[in-house]
């Protein structure tokens, strides 16, 4: 059998085992309130056009899981021989991160460490450890530094861990949550795209700490700012800075209070998003501008998604 029709047939088993094991922590949960776009300047684009567009080769497209339980996506990752499904987490400040959820996966014990909350405030203690290798997405990797930690640490749920975006400093990444599928390349972007579809904007360095994860400028409800996105959080936030004059609707749970028709300006398209959770945001810290929104997966699996850390972009094309 060839290399191909075992990845193909690989995948299919893959797939099923983790859309199971994802499920398992679904049952009977209350479905959740999820961040939507109302409205949008952007032109849609299919799912076949992206891949020719962003001029990928189909070697160079792979699986992608979407929980059914939260929308976050998670990659096959194959540690010295063990393959597990992580979440990719473009929130991950360093490295990966296995909890005590995961398969039993060899590694080096190095210290203990203490994690962090994005406002600098004590999470919890983990452990931080190397592994002999580590394949993410057809890219080898050797004696990679992560962390060990309690799954209770970071989730409401079980997982087995997350992969970031260190792992991806010399190639670009698509994901394309609708389709399910992800897409890796060492070549540059291409120079031109069609701004009816794409929306290309430049990445704000974040604080050194924090390390490779996502910031944008935008303006939020007629205000400068900064936004954060994050495949890790399944849901939405705006700061309670940026709700004057927005329509405000009170659920039940532990946000009560969302706003609906927030308009962003973003790289010149214009977006009305409804649903948001109203929440502090606190990670305004080393910026000229507040963060106005956070947005996770309930957002972005609204778009093809392309990040591109050594050009310092992300584009984003609205899903079909």
């Amino acid at each position: 059998m060839s290399y191909d029709s075992l990845r193909a047939a690989f995948s299919i088993l893959f797939t099923h085992a983790v859309m199971f094991v994802l499920s398992f922590s679904a049952v009977k949960e209350p479905p959740l309130t999820k961040a939507s776009i109302y409205s949008s300047t952007l032109k849609a684009t299919s799912h076949t056009e992206w891949p020719r567009d962003l001029g990928y080769q189909d070697r160079e497209v792979y699986p992608l899981i979407v929980s059914p339980s939260t929308g976050c996506p998670f990659v096959e990752v194959n540690f010295s021989g063990i393959l597990t499904p992580l979440m990719l987490d473009t929130g991950s400040a360093h490295g990966f991160l296995i909890t005590n959820q995961a398969p039993s996966i060899p590694y080096h014990v190095e210290e203990r460490t203490e994690e962090l909350n994005a406002d600098g405030s004590h999470r919890g203690e983990s452990v931080v450890i190397r592994i002999d290798s580590i394949d993410v997405l057809g890219r080898l990797f050797k004696d990679a530094r992560g962390t060990f930690t309690d799954w209770q640490m970071y989730s409401s749920a079980p997982f087995a861990g997350t992969v970031g975006l260190d792992f991806f400093l010399d190639r670009r990444l698509t994901l394309d949550y609708l389709s399910k599928r992800i897409a890796v390349s060492i070549k540059p972007l291409p120079a031109i795209l069609d701004h009816e579809r794409y929306l290309a904007l430049d990445l704000v360095d974040p604080p050194v700490e924090q390390g490779h994860i996502l910031y944008v400028r935008a303006s939020v409800n007629g205000r400068k700012s900064i936004v954060y996105l994050d495949t890790g959080y399944n849901l939405s936030w705006i700061d309670p800075g940026f709700v004057d004059g927005l329509q405000k609707v009170e659920k039940p749970g532990k946000y009560r209070i969302f706003r609906q028709r927030v308009p962003v300006e973003i790289g010149g398209c214009n977006l009305l998003l409804n649903d948001l959770r109203e929440d502090s945001i606190r990670r305004g810290a080393g910026f000229d501008s507040p963060v106005a929104l956070t947005l996770g997966s309930d957002f972005l699996s609204n778009f093809i998604v392309t990040i591109d850390l050594r050009a310092k972009k992300l584009i984003l094309a609205r899903a079909e």
